[in-house]
């Protein structure tokens, strides 16, 4: 918690890390990774944060993930060189700085079309330098990759491209949130990997030897113990948590480590409030119970809509707030909402200890 008389609780809205729930969480998932022998790999789009990164090698994550190419180069320049891009690249301009980044960083690829494959194999070509590739299958989500029959013969294909590598499959359990129960989560995340390893071993068959198996999704992460066939895991909003991370069963109010505080700023009625924190600052993604965010604290209060700088809190009952009390938020979902700030301020013990600035930020490309 923030002392009362710190000047930041009068400057409002922002993001407040708490280090030490953080540390826990990394310890935690490192813990899980190491105790069921796999490989972990988080992935650093929900924290933008090679000061982040660096506590989760430290911890003992295997190498990091990253979304984009951006997210990528920015990790490289702080001194991390072990880079999944689980993110296809397409266009000459993107090849480029992928080639330019291989001097400086060891670089795997997701991607699941030959289409796209064909242009990381004529940087391997250029370079003669064989380019690890990492197949999307869809378990199950429907967004990346295709259902794992289909994806033998694609895959076949993409190996036969001298310069690549195919060093593993991957997926991502994200359907998992949508699930009502923990047992429906777990079977999730155990039919995820029971299908990639379906198309493990049809490729086996065949002459392929794929020796990874990549799972992802913080919902389903503390079920690694339990998922077979699995080498490596990604997650990555553990690092932090959010609402939705608590409502598949993942943490609970205490495992989030960042919250939004934000300051009433109008009460025009018994049952409204209104915040100076609206949707750049939580982002807008709904959630399955309505609201777009957990106010700590006050279960009778419901941030029911934002506007840009604007959010609409709802009474349920009554409320003694006033005008300039601040509130204690947990966002939605946290990835999007690191990515409108500029900063975190990280606390320890309610001391202010050090500003962690996303530098991760914005680089969508």
């Amino acid at each position: 918690m923030i002392k009362d008389d710190f000047e930041l609780l009068t400057d409002t809205p922002f993001l407040a890390l708490d280090l030490e729930v953080m540390e826990r969480n990394l310890r935690t998932m490192a813990a899980l990774a190491k105790q069921a022998g796999v490989k972990l790999r988080p992935h650093t789009k929900t924290h933008k944060s090679p000061y982040i990164a660096r506590k989760q090698l430290e911890y003992g994550a295997s190498g990091i993930t990253v979304a984009k190419l951006g997210e990528a180069e920015v990790m490289a320049d702080h001194g991390i060189d072990d880079i999944l891009i689980a993110f296809p690249l397409v266009g000459r301009n993107k090849l480029k700085r992928f080639d330019a980044l291989l001097d400086r960083a060891r670089l795997t690829v997701g991607l699941d079309d030959i289409a796209v494959a064909r242009g990381i194999n004529e940087v391997g070509e250029a370079r003669k330098q064989r380019i690890p590739v990492y197949a999307d299958v869809d378990t199950g989500l429907h967004r990346m990759g295709r259902d794992p029959l289909a994806s033998v013969q694609s895959i076949l294909d993409i190996a036969k491209l001298p310069y690549l590598e195919i060093r593993g499959l991957m997926s991502h359990t994200g359907h998992a949130y949508a699930r009502p129960t923990e047992e429906e989560i777990r079977a999730v995340a155990i039919e995820d990997a029971e299908l990639m390893n379906e198309t493990r071993l049809q490729l086996d068959r065949l002459g392929l030897h794929v020796p990874e198996i990549s799972v992802g999704a913080s919902a389903t992460a503390r079920f690694i113990g339990e998922i077979p066939h699995a080498t490596e895991m990604r997650p990555g909003m553990y690092a932090f948590n959010d609402r939705f991370v608590m409502a598949a069963g993942g943490a609970e109010e205490r495992d989030c480590a960042v919250t939004v505080y934000a300051t009433v700023v109008a009460r025009p009625t018994p049952e409204r409030i209104i915040i100076d924190a609206g949707s750049k600052t939580f982002a807008a993604d709904a959630f399955k119970h309505g609201g777009h965010g957990h106010v700590i604290g006050h279960p009778n209060l419901t941030l029911k809509a934002l506007s840009e700088e604007h959010g609409t809190i709802e009474v349920a009952g009554s409320s003694d707030l006033q005008i300039g009390d601040v509130l204690r938020i947990i966002p939605n979902h946290i990835c999007p909402a690191i990515n409108l700030a500029d900063e975190l301020y990280g606390f320890r013990n309610g001391e202010l200890e050090t500003i962690v600035p996303v530098l991760g930020r914005g680089k969508n490309r």
